[in-house]
Formats: structure tokens, C-alpha cells, sequence
């Protein structure tokens, strides 16, 4: 689960074994913070630093550094921590707010959509305290993150998936958008869509060939509406996924030409 730390493979994934396990190696006068208290919340953003535990303790104190740690100083209050099952973290929002000032872009607004998909932190929320909170290093990082923070957002790879199209300066697509056939009916959800020129960008997680059949149907019904899907996979994100980029200028100049 974390750098020396193991569990069997048959022992359920759930927030009580990640605590369990947090709790081997936290120490005293600490608390969890960044990924791993994102991923005590049920987060799963990774990054290079993903297998160790990220530890928090107040700047000017000392702590000694534990091997499978991931160890910080960090400026905190008492109201930016809260027990969860016996374990000191930082709250959600503040989850959120360091996460932004930590990590790599597209992971970081991994943290934040997925925080704000599940109702923990609100953009209004993370507004409030980062405005309360000017001083602190890389703040400014926070502010990148709110401009594109997407509650509605699903899965981390659709958070990833809309970041780089954003950062390469196309336009924001609107995330979960319902298509409706004639007479109103449901006909399905897309990850991303251009609505004024119809495109839709499906972002292929399936595991399993029952769930790519019902994805591939449900994709067809929206191409016989009159869309364009281009549905893009993990290996098409690799190495900055300019691909992906120049597929979806190319269809949005098109479209206004």
C-alpha cells in the first residue's frame, strides 16, 4: 500500500484498511496531508511520490523523517485538521489547497475535481480559504486550479483529459453533457463536448469487453444524432498527448471555417 507497508491481496481496498495502514508509520505529533490525505478521502491521484505517506507537521517543529514518509513542514492552523478513524489529517479543503500548490498541474486538478465531485469541497469553499491564505508559497497555483475546477468531472482521466486541452488554449469543453434524441428521450452522457460544433470527446476506460460493447453502442446512437466522437485512451495522453491536441484544433477549425 505504501513503501513497506503491505496488506494481502484479498483484503477489501476500503478507507478503515487505508487508515489502518497510515497508522503504522505516522508517528506522533504529525498529521497526514497532500496525496495521502486526498487518497484517505477516497482519492486516487498519483504522482512519483505516490507510494510513500505524506506527513505534515507544524513549521519550526521538528520530525524526524521515517523511511516510506513523504515528510513537510507546512504553516497550518488547528482548524485545517480533522480525525478520520483516529488519524490526524488536513481537512478537504485544505486537502485541496495544498494539493494545488504541491503537485503537477493535471494532478492537481485531479485532487480538486474529484474533492468537488464528491461533495467534500466546493469552488466557493476553496475560493474563501485560499483568499484567507495569501501568504503561503505557491499560492498562486491555487488560483490556476479554480479556473478550471469541474465538479461535474468523473474520473481522474477526465480531469487530465480536459486539463491538457485547456492548457493547450482551446476552449473549456463542457464536461457531462446529456444528449437527447427528437423526442427528448436520454440517449447518453459524454465525458467532454464541443456543443457548437457537435464533438464529442469519450475518454476509453473500459476493462472489460461487455462494458467497450455498450460504450461503442451508446457512442453510435450519438454519431446518429449528427456528432462527431473521438474517443481517446491512455496511450493517447502519453508524452503531452499532442495527438489529441491536433485532432481537436483541427475539428474546431473546420468547424468554424
Amino acid at each position: 500500500m505504501f513503501r513497506d507497508v503491505w496488506v494481502h491481496e484479498q483484503v477489501e481496498d476500503t478507507r478503515e484498511t487505508r487508515v489502518e495502514a497510515v497508522r503504522l508509520v505516522l508517528g506522533k505529533h504529525a498529521f497526514v496531508c497532500g496525496l495521502t490525505a486526498a487518497w484517505l478521502y477516497g482519492i486516487d491521484a498519483r504522482d512519483k511520490r505516490w507510494d510513500l505517506v505524506w506527513v505534515g507537521c507544524p513549521t519550526g517543529s521538528r520530525l524526524r523523517t521515517r523511511v516510506g514518509c513523504y515528510t513537510r513542514e507546512v504553516t497550518i492552523d488547528v482548524a485545517d485538521l480533522d480525525l478520520l478513524n483516529g488519524v490526524l489529517l488536513t481537512t478537504p479543503v485544505r486537502t485541496a489547497y495544498d494539493c494545488a500548490r504541491w503537485l503537477a498541474p493535471a494532478e492537481r486538478l485531479v485532487v480538486a475535481d474529484a474533492l468537488a465531485h464528491e461533495g467534500l469541497v466546493t469552488p466557493d469553499e476553496l475560493s474563501l480559504y485560499r483568499n484567507n491564505h495569501r501568504g503561503i508559497r505557491n499560492v498562486t497555483r491555487v488560483d490556476e486550479v479554480l479556473q478550471m475546477l469541474e465538479p461535474l468531472s468523473e474520473s481522474p482521466m477526465e480531469s487530465r483529459l480536459r486539463h491538457l486541452l485547456v492548457a493547450a488554449r482551446l476552449p473549456r469543453p463542457t464536461a457531462q453533457h446529456v444528449v437527447r434524441d427528437g423526442s427528448g428521450d436520454f440517449v447518453a452522457r459524454l465525458d467532454l463536448a464541443y456543443l457548437g460544433c457537435r464533438l464529442a470527446i469519450e475518454y476509453d476506460g473500459a476493462f472489460h469487453w461487455e462494458q467497450r460493447r455498450e460504450d461503442d453502442r451508446r457512442r453510435d446512437a450519438v454519431r446518429a444524432l449528427g456528432w462527431t466522437v473521438m474517443v481517446v485512451s491512455a496511450s493517447d495522453l502519453q508524452g503531452g498527448g499532442a495527438g489529441v491536441i491536433q485532432r481537436v484544433r483541427s475539428h474546431l477549425r473546420s468547424a468554424a471555417a
